[in-house]
């Protein structure tokens, strides 16, 4: 595929602008964000592997938002036309762009941290006094803590996805995860269950769109919820799952 390199602080795609392209990042980092209330909101930070502006590939609607190089950056290049012919001659390589598309379906409206959602948290609890911060998972329970092999996890790359390791370990088009929750039937773990992200520096849980939800601190979430300064807990399904974590802010 045709390579473009920006330099850190390049502007990639200018909202409103009009592409029909979709890129794949090969080395550095972008940070994807739009205006809310004349305020920069920070809707991702994304890395190598990852996809932006996966959209132009299927509709013709100006783009959505801004996407600005933090680091010097190598993209490769997937246009329709290629996109059309790599469908023909080799569909696995375009997975990752087909579930960056499904997971864009399915959050579209949930990604950014909204005023109200905010407004709702006291001052303090969610906010974070530097970027050096490190993000700990950790399980609560047997099948959780197996699921994180008996360790605590850093989590440096946002959004940072969780769902259900599909029964047959085949190829699953439909699922797109970070880490994969080894579930049995009757399932508390839907494919694509819940996401951990970092917004304006603040971090989040959304949950996915999941069958049984997701439990915040206690608290059922309907779209997302604002994460405590120290210590969360997190319950995939419902109360009585046996996917408990916790999530540290240290």
């Amino acid at each position: 595929m045709e390579t473009k390199t920006f330099r850190k602080g390049d502007v990639i795609i200018e909202k409103g602008s009009h592409e029909t392209c979709a890129y794949v990042i090969e080395s550095g980092r972008v940070e994807i964000s739009d205006t809310v209330n004349n305020k920069k909101v920070v809707l991702a930070i994304l890395g190598k592997e990852q996809i932006l502006g996966e959209m132009g590939l299927v509709e013709d609607k100006p783009r959505s938002a801004t996407v600005t190089a933090i680091d010097d950056v190598r993209l490769a290049v997937l246009s329709r036309d290629k996109f059309n012919k790599l469908f023909e001659e080799n569909p696995r390589i375009l997975l990752p762009i087909i579930k960056a598309l499904f997971e864009r379906l399915r959050t579209a409206n949930k990604m950014l941290v909204s005023k109200e959602v905010l407004d709702v948290v006291e001052a303090g609890e969610c906010e974070y006094p530097h970027d050096s911060e490190l993000v700990i998972l950790s399980g609560l329970k047997e099948s959780s803590s197996e699921s994180l092999g008996g360790r605590e996890m850093n989590i440096s790359k946002f959004p940072f996805k969780v769902g259900r390791k599909h029964e047959l370990d085949e190829v699953d088009v439909l699922s797109d995860n970070d880490m994969y929750l080894k579930d049995f039937p009757p399932y508390s773990i839907s494919r694509n269950h819940f996401l951990i992200d970092k917004v304006e520096g603040r971090y989040v849980v959304v949950d996915r769109g999941s069958r049984l939800g997701t439990i915040v601190n206690g608290r059922r979430i309907d779209v997302q919820s604002v994460l405590n300064r120290k210590e969360n807990e997190i319950i995939a399904g419902p109360h009585h799952s046996q996917f408990v974590f916790k999530l540290e802010i240290r």
